[in-house]
C-alpha cells in the first residue's frame, strides 16, 4: 500500500485520436465573456460621445449667452477716455475675455477630437461566416471568436482611452470658462 502511495499519478498523455483534433473546451464558456466585454466598450463608448456632446452644448450655450451681455462701447469708451482705474478695470474684464476664448478653442478642438476619433471595430461577420472557420469543430470555432473578440476589445478600449484622455479637463475648463465670462461680464457693466 505504501508502494501505491509514493508512487505519483502520471497524467495520460492525449489519445493519438485527440492528437490530431485540438478541443478548446473552455472557449464556449469565455465566448460570453468575451462579448459581454465587447458590448461593455461600445456601450463606454456612447457614454463618453454624449458627455462630450454635452459640453459642447454647454460651451454654445455659455458663448450666445455670455457674448451679447458683453458691452463693447465700454470698452471702447474706457479706452478713449477713461481714468486710469476704469481703463485698468476694462482691461482685466478683456483679459478675461481673451482667456475665456481661448480655453473655449481648446475645449472646442478637444470635444471634437473626442467625438470625432477613429470608428470602433465591429465584428467581422465575413471573416466568421467563410467556409474554412463554419466547417470547424465548434470549439475551434469558439476560440476563434474568442480571439477575435479579444483583438476588438483591445482595439476599442485604446479608442475609449483616447476619449477619456481627451475629455479629461474640458469640465474644469468649462467652469473656469463660466467665471471668466461671468466676471469680465459684470465687470464691464460694473465700469459702464
Amino acid at each position: 500500500m505504501s508502494n501505491k502511495n509514493n508512487r505519483k499519478k502520471k497524467h495520460k498523455p492525449p489519445s493519438k485520436k485527440n492528437d490530431s483534433q485540438i478541443i478548446f473546451q473552455s472557449a464556449s464558456s469565455a465566448l460570453p465573456t468575451m462579448v459581454d466585454e465587447y458590448t461593455k466598450e461600445r456601450e463606454r463608448a456612447g457614454i463618453l460621445d454624449n458627455k462630450a456632446i454635452s459640453l459642447i452644448t454647454i460651451l454654445i450655450a455659455l458663448l450666445t449667452v455670455y457674448i451679447p451681455l458683453i458691452s463693447f462701447d465700454t470698452i471702447y469708451n474706457a479706452y478713449l477716455n477713461g481714468s486710469k482705474i476704469r481703463f485698468a478695470l476694462v482691461f482685466l474684464a478683456v483679459l478675461m475675455l481673451i482667456v475665456s476664448f481661448i480655453l473655449t478653442a481648446i475645449s472646442f478642438n478637444r470635444l471634437i477630437k473626442t467625438v470625432k476619433l477613429q470608428e470602433f471595430r465591429k465584428a467581422d461577420i465575413d471573416t466568421i461566416c467563410k467556409d474554412d472557420y463554419l466547417k470547424c469543430d465548434s470549439d475551434v470555432m469558439e476560440k476563434a471568436l474568442c480571439e477575435h473578440y479579444k483583438e476588438l476589445i483591445q482595439y476599442n478600449s485604446k479608442i475609449n482611452d483616447e476619449k477619456v484622455k481627451n475629455l479629461s479637463g474640458c469640465f474644469d475648463m468649462i467652469s473656469i470658462i463660466f467665471f471668466l465670462l461671468l466676471i469680465s461680464t459684470v465687470t464691464l457693466k460694473i465700469v459702464n
